[in-house]
């Protein structure tokens, strides 16, 4: 695992349970990779990405905490790049027009390819968390996508025609990827349940409950070969959707 990946993986317990950091100096290192080469899509003119490894390094071969891995080399820049977006926006710098942008390429990368769901079930599931922790997640107002470079002119990848995504559009076409994942494991493979669960707690909306009705029912199949510390981290998110559910009943019973 590289340092700034490291890094991340570090800070993000703080941010994700907090909303801050104990040193916010720290999360300039983190920013100071924006648009720096081996960033997704840079060859492509992408400058809105972050680096999370060199053109040199192999960026398939880290673990995520919860025990997947990346599928490929470019999967993993992709897994590197909403890592460190993920960590700042929920560190409270969802107002630095950096990560703004950073995260408008994130879902030009993932939610607003043309033909469906052409990124990992990984990077679409780690993207969860980037909706989950968007302030504007329901809001009309467009995400600011810069669709001039290069990469974005492939017509067989993304509609050219078609460049105007609100926050609202983006949670949408998540939302019905997890409904569509929800229902059968082969349609999330390699990708624990829990990866998805987590950030589904926090979208308020009755299709993340229906989901996480049927999850909170489910067996996790993935990754059955997970260390320790993978297994533990699942069980840190099981515990918090038993938590919901209990909640979720006694509202029920009251009403």
């Amino acid at each position: 695992m590289t340092d700034v990946l490291a890094l991340t993986q570090r800070l993000w317990p703080q941010a994700r349970d907090h909303g801050a950091v104990d040193d916010p100096d720290s999360l300039d290192t983190l920013l100071a990779t924006l648009g720096q080469p081996g960033a997704p899509g840079f060859e492509g003119g992408e400058l809105h990405t972050f680096a999370a490894f060199l053109p040199s390094e192999d960026a398939s071969t880290f673990v995520l905490p919860t025990g997947e891995r990346p599928v490929d080399d470019a999967d993993g820049r992709l897994l590197g790049h909403l890592l460190i977006t993920r960590a700042l926006l929920g560190a409270g710098l969802h107002v630095d027009r950096r990560v703004q942008q950073a995260m408008g390429a994130a879902y030009a990368q993932t939610w607003c390819v043309r033909g469906g769901y052409t990124a990992s079930p990984l990077a679409l599931a780690t993207s969860l968390w980037l909706i989950a922790l968007d302030p504007l997640k329901k809001s009309d107002r467009p995400i600011p996508i810069d669709w001039t470079p290069t990469l974005y002119q492939d017509a067989e990848r993304w509609d050219v025609d078609y460049r105007l995504y609100s926050h609202y559009d983006i949670r949408e076409r998540a939302l019905d990827w997890v409904v569509y994942a929800s229902v059968d494991p082969a349609r999330h493979q390699g990708v624990s349940m829990w990866t998805i669960v987590e950030p589904l707690l926090r979208l308020e909306d009755d299709r993340a409950y229906s989901a996480l009705a049927g999850f909170a029912e489910a067996s996790d199949t993935a990754v059955e070969t997970a260390g320790a510390a993978a297994m533990l981290e699942r069980g840190r998110i099981e515990g918090l959707l038993r938590g919901f559910v209990a909640q979720q009943r006694a509202r029920r019973a009251r009403d």
